[in-house]
């Protein structure tokens, strides 16, 4: 029922997002009484909007004009779709779409939509009209997607702040404690969202761990919004009016994940009861090796190809291949013959990964701790060993 009603939504998008660009098309000018504003939507379900939604809104009644230009627009048509937004190619579009027909969308999903008024001159809201339709154009719509650094909402910030004559905005002073990218992911990725916020910890590379500068927040609709209160330009005015909000949250709330930390430790527990209870019956357990060095080694071959294979500006230099090593997959390969160089060299890796735990500004999730621990434990304790009468269990 609920993908009936979003392909009906999505219809009605696209039938309205045409009258839109026709009404473009027809060339009027913002006339009096018109305004330039921000629309800030809340998180939705899907993982994907858990982190909200930028918009900006340009009304002229005077002209019949009330389009909303949406930068977050991408398509599951798109040939190859999994493996550009893989590779960081995907490209994104903003579309032209009536104001109505906006609100429509987030009004039935139950999210939340807040507004800003930009306190722009006449010009200047000419200049960001007339920019906004040329970046709405067939030819000009499309952009190549980052999540950190070319979003809804940095192109949001861009447009306004180049629509500007004379003017300039300044950097608004950082909170006490310096953010970095990943810090706000975890502030946007509640108690619900556990599993995804460790799947985003392992793809992050550790260029997401630096400081970031004010400007660099705003690559979250809603630290936007929350610096659009309080922004100056050069000229000492603030650059938007107070947050007015049009539609209220109205989600039923999800229910708490179970903690990946707490899964991956009674793994460990279980792992090392095994392990041990293997070595006094001399068991050697080559299944349960082929599990957790198979699934490790394909995470690492994943994140390997994250880092030097694609696009991605914030998978480079990722730590977690200290301890996702690909080399994995060779003992996978040997599980009853092991390579003695390449099991030296992984455990080396691993004691890294464990030191590096300990050392910032290194980062790991607190639930591969206990998958470290877990692959020392069988690295080190699953070789042959000798029974009282001297001979050797394999």
């Amino acid at each position: 029922m609920k993908k009936s009603i979003i392909l009906l939504i999505s219809l009605v998008l696209s039938i309205a997002t045409a009258a839109a660009q026709d009404t473009l098309s027809k060339g009027q000018v913002p006339g009096e009484g018109a305004y330039a504003s921000v629309l800030t939507c809340g998180p939705g379900d899907e993982f994907y909007e858990t982190f909200g939604h930028s918009a900006l809104r340009i009304c002229d009644t005077a002209n019949g004009i009330d389009t909303v230009f949406n930068y977050g627009m991408f398509s599951f048509d798109e040939p190859h779709f999994y493996l550009k937004f893989a590779g960081g190619q995907l490209n994104y579009f903003v579309s032209a779409q009536p104001f109505e027909h906006f609100v429509l969308e987030y009004h039935y999903f139950g999210r939340s939509v807040f507004e800003q008024r930009l306190r722009l001159t006449p010009s200047e809201l000419q200049n960001l009209y007339e920019a906004l339709k040329t970046n709405a154009l067939p030819e000009n719509k499309y952009y190549l997607y980052d999540f950190f650094r070319d979003n809804c909402a940095t192109r949001v910030r861009d447009k306004v702040e180049e629509s500007l004559e004379g003017r300039t905005i300044l950097n608004n002073s950082l909170p006490a404690d310096a953010a970095t990218y990943r810090d706000l992911v975890y502030k946007y990725t509640d108690s619900t969202l556990l599993w995804w916020r460790l799947g985003v910890d392992l793809l992050l590379g550790a260029r997401c761990d630096k400081p970031m500068t004010a400007a660099q927040y705003m690559y979250i609709p809603m630290e936007m919004m929350m610096q659009l209160d309080t922004l100056l330009t050069a000229d000492g005015t603030t650059l938007a009016e107070p947050t007015v909000q049009l539609l209220t949250d109205k989600r039923v709330p999800m229910k708490k994940s179970v903690s990946p930390t707490m899964c991956f430790w009674l793994l460990f527990a279980i792992v090392l009861l095994l392990t041990l209870l293997a070595r006094r019956k001399g068991w050697r357990l080559y299944w349960l090796d082929g599990i957790l060095y198979g699934v490790v080694g394909l995470v690492g071959l994943l994140l390997a190809y994250m880092w030097f294979g694609s696009d991605h500006w914030c998978t480079k230099a990722n730590p977690n291949l200290l301890w996702a090593n690909p080399l994995m997959l060779i003992l996978l390969l040997r599980l009853r013959h092991r390579n003695t160089t390449i099991v030296l060299i992984v455990a080396c890796c691993l004691l890294a990964a464990l030191v590096g735990w300990l050392l910032p500004p290194i980062h790991f999730n607190s639930a591969v701790l206990p998958i470290i621990l877990m692959l020392l434990v069988r690295l080190c304790l699953s070789g042959k060993r000798k029974t009282e009468n001297g001979k050797r269990f394999s």
